[in-house]
């Protein structure tokens, strides 16, 4: 049954799992107080860390549990929104679904409210810039349109709040997924209109108990698609060529080269798009963002904006006007004659591996973090192949090296050995070792292939570290001697 706004009425009593720092914890909380449900926000952060959350939420009788979780509150309720970056078999959950209380999301409930037509955008990496470029097109053809989801922001009660049916584009992480795709298998989410997935590589191992669940998570978005619904594939990936024979929807096959039927790819400096036998192509020449990872991004945007929308102009205005998004290959500035790019989204080794390949000039490259137990082979082989030298951080800094240690026949015999340092959990040491190591003309590149966890609140606050960083460092080459 679909979620709407009678259904969640008949629930007196609402727990809130994890109030967050994005907007979603906040943002369902607010939307069953607005309900009038007596609702309950249990987190494990303590209340300091989460002070703008709580008081986000002022005035409107919210009971909070915060520095821990109750098993009381989940069973002694009559409906639980969950964290989704809360595993579905947590034991917390588990005691609530043994009473039969339901387990929902903050998306699960947006996407399930939505009346409009929808696109969702998953993959390992490039998903953000993506969803970001598709919103932006569609929103040329439709200033109502919506997006949201895993890039953040109160989805829910903009979605509830709307009185349109501009259409909505979700980017969603294969959390999100885990917890979505049984919605749409069960009705309670209608297919996506248009569902993208840009790649699948080793992701999240840490939570995902293997590759097999974590790509399972991903193809729950194209599973229950109807025949008129649209899949937006990178067919360049072989696990996406593998999955695309199974898709129920009409599968628009992307790619930087033709793969055939639907298609959508680059043909000289154009984007192609075949659909019903007639071609529509864009020139890429307004597209600002560089890289070879960038021109995939924009491929899968123009397929999924025009089976969205249907609309050319919408779809060339949206390649003009967009401008990236921060921490992905941001240009930071110069410093000494070196130029900072900060890159801190790139939080998979696939990601970092496509910061380094963008770049022709000497790079030394700052990475490391929290370690998802992703491989780090290709990354190092990557290192050795491209970098001028390596700083390290975090605990993954320990088997990132190893790895990169362990691949020196990657390193071609025009280049010096590559220099590696460790700076631990010292950020700012390992900034400033990394400019001391780039050669003038050179680019020191944020692009850690890790989550940030443990030394900064998310990739955000690191990103702005390391610009930070940038700009004092450019500021003492520009003081008077």
């Amino acid at each position: 049954m679909r979620y709407s706004l009678e259904t969640l009425r008949q629930y007196p009593r609402v727990t809130v799992m994890g109030l967050g720092l994005f907007g979603g914890g906040a943002g369902a909380a607010r939307f069953f107080a607005r309900l009038g449900t007596s609702v309950t926000v249990t987190d494990k952060a303590p209340a300091e860390k989460l002070a703008r959350s709580v008081a986000s939420l002022d005035g409107l009788g919210i009971r909070f549990v915060l520095g821990e979780h109750r098993e009381s509150d989940f069973t002694g309720t009559d409906l639980v929104v969950a964290n989704q970056a809360v595993r579905p078999d947590n034991p917390l959950l588990e005691a609530a679904r043994s009473r039969g209380i339901p387990v929902v999301t903050e998306t699960g409930l947006a996407l399930g409210l939505n009346q409009s037509p929808w696109a969702g955008v998953t993959g390992s990496s490039g998903k953000s810039t993506t969803a970001s470029l598709l919103a932006e097109m569609v929103t040329h053809h439709d200033a109502d349109a919506l997006f949201g989801g895993n890039i953040g922001g109160d989805l829910l009660t903009r979605v509830a709040d709307r009185q349109t049916d501009a259409p909505l584009v979700a980017e969603l992480s294969s959390f999100q997924l885990v917890y979505v795709g049984p919605d749409i298998a069960e009705g309670r989410v209608t297919p996506p209109r248009v569902a993208v997935v840009t790649n699948l590589a080793p992701n999240h191992l840490d939570w995902h108990t293997d590759m097999d669940e974590y790509v399972a998570a991903k193809a729950g978005l194209l599973r229950h698609q109807r025949a008129g619904d649209f899949a937006v594939l990178n067919l360049d990936d072989p696990r996406l060529a593998a999955i695309a024979a199974t898709v129920p929807g009409r599968v628009i096959r992307c790619g930087l080269h033709d793969h055939g039927g639907d298609a959508c790819y680059i043909r000289d400096d154009d984007i192609v798009l075949r659909l019903d036998g007639g071609e529509r192509i864009w020139s890429l020449a307004p597209f600002r963002l560089p890289g070879r990872h960038n021109r995939y991004n924009a491929v899968q945007a123009v397929a999924a904006a025009f089976a969205l929308a249907g609309d050319a102009d919408a779809v060339a205005a949206g390649l003009a006007s967009f401008g990236g998004l921060p921490h992905r290959l941001e240009d930071i500035g110069t410093a000494g004659g070196r130029r900072f790019i900060n890159d801190s989204k790139a939080t998979t080794p696939e990601a970092a591996i496509i910061a380094l390949d963008a770049f022709d000039e000497p790079v030394t490259l700052v990475a490391g973090g929290y370690d998802k137990e992703a491989p780090f082979e290709a990354m190092a082989e990557c290192i050795q192949r491209r970098a001028h030298a390596l700083v390290l951080v975090g605990p993954a800094g320990v088997r990132l090296r190893d790895a990169v240690e362990a691949a020196p026949s990657a390193r071609p015999a025009s280049l010096p050995p590559l220099t590696i340092l460790n700076g631990g959990t010292e950020f700012e040491w390992a900034v400033r070792q990394a400019y001391v190591l780039t050669p003038p003309g050179g680019v020191v590149l944020l692009s850690p292939g890790c989550a940030s966890y443990g030394m900064f609140v998310n990739y955000e606050e690191r990103g702005a570290a390391f610009a930070e960083m940038a700009r004092r460092l450019a500021r003492r080459d520009a003081a008077p001697a």
